[in-house]
């Protein structure tokens, strides 16, 4: 068959074409050779071209693949047992197949096919590396070379992948015909291209063929779950081909031993189908008990897909932690799609034609709510669970349009799932999710999963002119809370905004700390919380003046830094983590003994997510303490019916808030109402 009888449009694209059908399976079919340079290659692509490339083998075609080390761990265990059992002749007969099941092969086991066709010399990959001025970058090239038996070739470049996503994104190339004399030299320049790079005279590329990657240990592989086996050391039985990874499924360990309340929570989620919301206490246990959930639904339905959603790329990271523990190998959807998104469109694809019975993946709340992994989930055919952590952040605007309604099982977590002054949010959330099915408080945990604690309030009173600031803000407040125009709202946001950080930053506050921090016999196992602008101040205090040990946890540290750091706090090592809102949600630091929150929201949200971070059991610790610096006015200032006086007690009303919600469970909260009576009294906001 010559490529010459074939029609080759000039330009094909994904929407308008189908790439295989149009393209890849009829120039395979009538070709000997074919040579290709692309960035990603992914062995799903072959099961999508299985017809063109069965037909390929039968003639005897050779492929010549120059890709990026980025490979998934299976694809590249597949290509090194088919380089092995080139010289191996037990591993040889284990992976050689009849061509006549090539197809089919390709179809069902196309790893395995993988491995055959480079032990028959069908297919050949190398590992091309940017070296010298494109040494930052990674081989990203995009083109290939069709060539018949008499010696016509049609040449191909443009944004395609080797993959299953790229038939799934909005792709396009270009098409050259060798027989086309106007087209000849862009034929003749990529065939030189592709030599160039095969035979390692690119000076901008260093080209590794199998073995020799493997000995450079240059991969970059697409999960972290294991490193890349090596069939020279395999421990299966002599002359066995190693097999592919086993497929996971939920199970649930047998030293585990759930609480009576993880028990009673799951039950209530099934009790109400599988829809709803867990309202538990930080530290009491939510992520487990939402894994062992998942796998007694997925022991009834037989076949389950899991997405699990978390707001912060740590929490990712903690969630596969602890998957792992209950027997899932999730796929890690956040940083780059290049890392997941093939592999999470290949398992897909693997669990609707019923190859596999359970997949999962976990991301972030970005990502989730990104149209590529919208776009990937929508294909999930079949029994499937939407699982939110700290769900809260889901009733987002953003969020809200990604909810996935098709997935027909549902639950959410979070020990506070109402947003803060968004009644559509909260309504939406609990309109997807279902309303809360069980509730385990913090009065309940208390003695239970978490730690007693002992509540500590201190009163910081503002200085003059701080005070004068505050009303003079207040005044303006007050002018602009009945506009309704879109200027003012902005503006109003930005005094609110300004009027707290006053109050969060009251000069005494750094005052107070001093007298607070030589009143402690040791500093160790403490969390400082600070407000923005005020975190070098406090670490000027306590690491500079007092020595303590003690180091910055915020933002601008990489998440290696900060798990650097957490287990550095929890050996000891660090006696004080001075902190922002990185430590609100999802950051474990059950050593946590003493924290003091020198600026907190009014947003009950965030003041209890902190609390709770301290609260978490640890071996030794018997009990919490919290010292909360309270901004107040000036105590001997006189009461009267002026202007300001409506704007001390709203300071007043404000900052009780978190003093009621920490003093009604406290060890020693009739100590601490005592620290703040005669204040809330002269008030008026006695109603704690």
């Amino acid at each position: 068959m010559s490529l010459r009888i074939l029609t080759f449009l000039p330009i094909l694209d994904t929407p308008g074409h189908d790439i295989i059908t149009d393209f890849f399976g009829p120039a395979l079919s009538a070709s000997m050779r074919y040579d290709r340079g692309v960035g990603y290659f992914s062995a799903g692509w072959l099961r999508l071209a299985a017809k063109g490339m069965s037909v390929f083998a039968r003639n005897s075609g050779k492929a010549r693949w120059i890709t990026s080390p980025i490979l998934d761990p299976d694809d590249w265990e597949a290509m090194l047992s088919g380089v092995e059992a080139k010289q191996n002749k037990a591993l040889l007969n284990a992976v050689q197949r009849n061509i006549a099941d090539l197809k089919t092969e390709l179809e069902e086991s196309t790893r395995s096919a993988l491995a055959w066709l480079i032990t028959d010399g069908i297919l050949d990959f190398k590992l091309a590396v940017p070296r010298d001025n494109l040494s930052r970058g990674e081989f990203h090239a995009k083109f290939g070379i069709f060539t018949d038996a008499e010696g016509n070739q049609v040449s191909f470049h443009g944004s395609y992948n080797d993959s299953i996503q790229g038939n799934l994104n909005y792709e396009t190339f270009s098409v050259f015909c060798s027989w086309e004399e106007h087209k000849l030299p862009y034929v003749q320049a990529s065939v030189s291209r592709f030599e160039r790079l095969w035979n390692n005279d690119d000076t901008n590329f260093r080209v590794y063929d199998l073995p020799e990657a493997a000995r450079e240990q240059i991969l970059k592989l697409r999960t972290q779950d294991r490193p890349y086996p090596n069939p020279k050391t395999d421990e299966s039985p002599k002359g066995a081909i190693k097999k592919q990874r086993t497929l996971a499924v939920p199970q649930l360990s047998q030293k585990l031993q759930l609480r009576d309340y993880q028990l009673e929570a799951i039950k209530a989620w099934f009790d109400h189908h599988c829809h709803g919301l867990l309202e538990m206490a930080t530290g009491t246990g939510k992520t487990i008990t939402s894994l062992a959930a998942t796998v007694e639904l997925f022991e009834r339905e037989k076949r389950l897909a899991v997405i699990i959603s978390v707001p912060y790329q740590h929490l990712v990271d903690q969630w596969c932690e602890e998957a792992r523990a209950f027997g899932y190998q999730p796929i890690l959807a956040y940083k780059s799609k290049q890392l997941w998104i093939d592999d999470l469109s290949h398992q897909i694809l693997d669990f609707n034609a019923g190859h596999r019975s359970f997949i999962s993946v976990i991301t972030t709340h970005t990502t989730f709510a990104s149209p590529d992994f919208q776009q990937t989930i929508a294909r999930i055919d079949g029994p499937s669970l939407m699982l939110a952590d700290e769900a809260h952040h889901l009733g987002a605007e953003r969020s809200r349009m990604a909810y996935p309604h098709h997935v027909p099982f549902r639950l959410a977590l979070s020990a506070t799932p109402d947003r803060w002054f968004d009644d559509v949010g909260t309504a939406a959330l609990r309109d997807y999710f279902g309303e809360t099915v069980f509730a385990f408080p913090l009065e309940k945990a208390i003695g239970v999963s978490l730690t007693p604690y002992y509540y500590y309030p201190h009163l910081v009173p503002l200085t003059d002119d701080e005070m004068e600031q505050y009303e003079g803000l207040t005044e303006k407040i007050a002018k602009l809370m009945s506009w309704e125009e879109e200027r003012g709202q902005e503006q109003l946001k930005f005094l609110l905004i300004k009027r707290a950080n006053l109050l969060n930053k009251a000069e005494g506050k750094l005052d107070v700390l001093d007298r607070l921090i030589d009143e402690q016999k040791r500093i160790t196992h403490t969390l400082f919380y600070c407000a923005p602008g005020q975190i070098d101040d406090v670490l000027r205090l306590v690491g500079w003046e007092k020595r303590i040990l003690a180091h910055r946890f915020t933002a601008e540290e990489s998440t290696g830094e900060r798990q650097q750091l957490l287990s550095r706090f929890a050996s000891g090592d660090l006696d004080a983590l001075v902190a922002m809102k990185c430590l609100d949600e999802g950051v474990d630091v059950p050593s946590t003994h003493m924290v003091f929150f020198l600026a907190s929201s009014s947003n009950p949200r965030e003041f209890i997510q902190r609390r709770g971070r301290v609260l978490r059991k640890s071996p030794g610790k018997e009990f919490s303490i919290l010292h909360d610096l309270i901004a107040a006015p000036p105590s001997k200032r006189r009461i009267s019916n002026s202007p300001a006086f409506a704007a001390e007690q709203g300071i007043i009303r404000r900052e009780l808030q978190r003093f009621k919600e920490f003093a009604n469970l406290a060890q020693n909260k009739y100590e601490a109402v005592d620290v703040i009576w005669e204040l809330a009294k002269r008030y008026g906001v006695l109603d704690f």
